[in-house]
């Protein structure tokens, strides 16, 4: 039985990030004393914890509109995207939408 090389490549990466992610949070909390760690956190939280929730409410968002409306397809300055590489670029203007909010609305 042999396998789509695309589908293999989406399971080791469905596989291997989230375990990557969890080894370098669980050696982050491991290895860095706590009131190291709340100053980190107290002095970058819009970094730490804002930008990894608008990554995954922007995808959220992607995967919601293609199930509520079918293939993203999107056209704007002179540039047509359809398909995945539409649910990227729209990936991409949401995310960043969101970072710039963030960013406006953040106290520093």
């Amino acid at each position: 039985m042999s396998a789509d090389p695309k589908t293999v490549i989406t399971w080791v990466l469905v596989l291997v990030v989230p375990f990557a992610a969890t080894a370098i949070l669980a050696g982050f909390l491991t290895r860095i004393p706590y009131d190291v760690q709340l100053q980190i956190v107290q002095d970058h939280f819009a970094a730490i914890v804002g930008l990894p929730v608008a990554a995954i409410f922007s995808a959220f968002l992607v995967v919601v509109l293609q199930q509520t409306s079918g293939p993203v397809r999107f056209e704007g300055l002179g540039f047509k995207f359809e398909g995945t590489s539409g649910q990227v670029v729209l990936w991409v203007f949401c995310f960043l939408a969101i970072t710039v909010a963030i960013r406006l609305l953040w106290r520093a």
